[in-house]
């Protein structure tokens, strides 16, 4: 009788109605800057807030590179235990991702319950899906993540304590073996596969009407799903957090000429994004995938918003879209003076400053979008049978300049997708 892997005992028990306290540590090497550290210490700090934690204090390692076999040195780990214990720390969060034995031997040195920042983001997942969709990618980016730790790893991580995870599917008991994991995420990149499948026949019917697909990508918490809203006049639940949107969400939007486009919204992302979370989160980047045109939002207001474009685009090169037509786009301009963002209008002199939530500056990101559809599109004169099936199919694509009836014809002036044509071109009176 196969195993139901999707109910778990809590990864660590959440007690009381104070958030749990954590402590944070890292290692910083070579090529990371103090500012870069910084920046990754606050956002591990958010994320721990998002999935119900504290931090209340953190500890950075310099070393020259991640060890493999141990995560921070004795003297560190020495020092950690000590500071845990004197800010009443139930839970260590590392700011990279750890493998079995770098947990098993922090818990050894520190003696408080460890988890990594990929844990915690899949704690944020979990909370966040609501689809079928999403709870199925969900649980299989757990089962990825416990499969390479199942040499005694879980038995830290399967301890009752204060801490987050109480909540999401994928939390592997002790004795869960490799044989059935495997046969899990086999059944659940089957069932992934079908949805994907379903998603490219929407693809095809999308393609058949003409109708090009934007993609907003970016940084987690960057607004794609205001800007969604703002587009397509739509009413997508927002929220200020991490990873609130995990289910692909598409909407039609009207643009000048009477053209329209297809708009998706997908998931944030974020430094040290796993390859494996990607990897199991591919069904949603199917969209990505199928783009016509990347829409890379970003956070005007962060700080570090150039390390955060890098972080997206390292995604975008692993899923194969970078050399995919993008408009940059820089959202939240109604947080900060124009004057702090003059640097960033030098370094992207092609990009688009905006507000989806004031709706400052929109106009241009539309005129944009618009622009690049023109391309595609031509103007034409035709004489169509009154009632034919074609009427109704330009309609849909695309608002005439004039249109007239005579007797049992209807004449009208419009732009058209040049892939359209060939369709039209018995009745075409004259192109431009």
């Amino acid at each position: 009788m196969e195993k139901d892997l999707t109910r778990k005992k809590p990864l660590i028990q959440l007690s009381g109605q104070e958030p749990p306290k954590l402590l944070a540590v890292g290692i910083q090497t070579s090529e990371v800057s103090d500012d870069q550290m910084d920046a990754s210490i606050v956002e591990l700090a958010e994320l721990v807030k998002t999935a119900g934690g504290r931090i209340v204090g953190n500890l950075v390692q310099k070393r020259n590179k991640l060890e493999r076999n141990s995560y921070l040195g004795k003297g560190k780990m020495t020092e950690a235990a000590e500071m845990a214990a004197r800010l009443e720390a139930v839970q260590i969060i590392a700011d990279n991702e750890l493998s079995g034995l770098q947990i098993r031997r922090m818990e050894e040195g520190i003696n408080v319950p460890v988890i990594d920042r990929t844990r915690v983001i899949l704690e944020i997942f979990a909370q966040h899906a609501t689809t079928r969709e999403g709870k199925l990618q969900v649980e299989l980016a757990n089962l990825h993540y416990a499969l390479v730790r199942l040499t005694g790893a879980y038995e830290g991580l399967s301890r009752q304590r204060g801490g987050i995870g109480a909540k999401g599917p994928g939390e592997m008991k002790i004795e869960t073996d490799r044989r059935v994991l495997k046969f899990r995420i086999q059944k659940l990149d089957e069932e992934l596969k079908k949805m994907v499948q379903n998603r490219e026949v929407q693809r095809q019917k999308r393609s058949e009407r003409y109708a090009p697909l934007f993609s907003l990508v970016g940084y987690t918490n960057a607004g794609k799903s205001t800007l969604l809203n703002a587009l397509s006049g739509s009413e997508i639940a927002t929220f200020d957090g991490l990873f609130t949107t995990l289910d692909p969400t598409a909407r039609k939007v009207l643009l000048p000429g009477g053209r329209s486009a297809i708009v998706s919204d997908t998931v944030g992302f974020i430094r040290k994004l796993p390859h494996g979370l990607v990897k199991a989160f591919r069904a949603t980047l199917e969209n990505v995938l199928q783009s016509q045109v990347i829409v890379l939002v970003s956070d005007v207001s962060s700080l570090d918003a150039r390390d955060r474009i890098t972080a997206v685009e390292e995604v975008l090169r692993q899923i194969g879209v970078l050399e995919h037509e993008k408009v940059m786009v820089f959202n939240k301009i109604d947080l900060v003076p124009d004057c702090e963002f003059e640097a960033l209008k030098a370094s992207y002199p092609d990009s688009i400053f905006i507000s989806a939530r004031t709706g400052a500056n929109l106009p241009a990101l539309i005129e944009r979008m618009d622009s690049i559809i023109s391309r595609d599109f031509t103007k034409v004169e035709l004489a169509l049978p009154v009632g034919s099936p074609l009427v109704h199919e330009i309609l849909a694509m695309s608002q005439p300049s004039n249109q007239t009836w005579e007797g049992d014809l209807v004449k009208m002036k419009v732009e058209l997708p040049k892939k359209f044509l060939p369709q039209v071109e018995p009745f075409l009176v004259s192109a431009q």
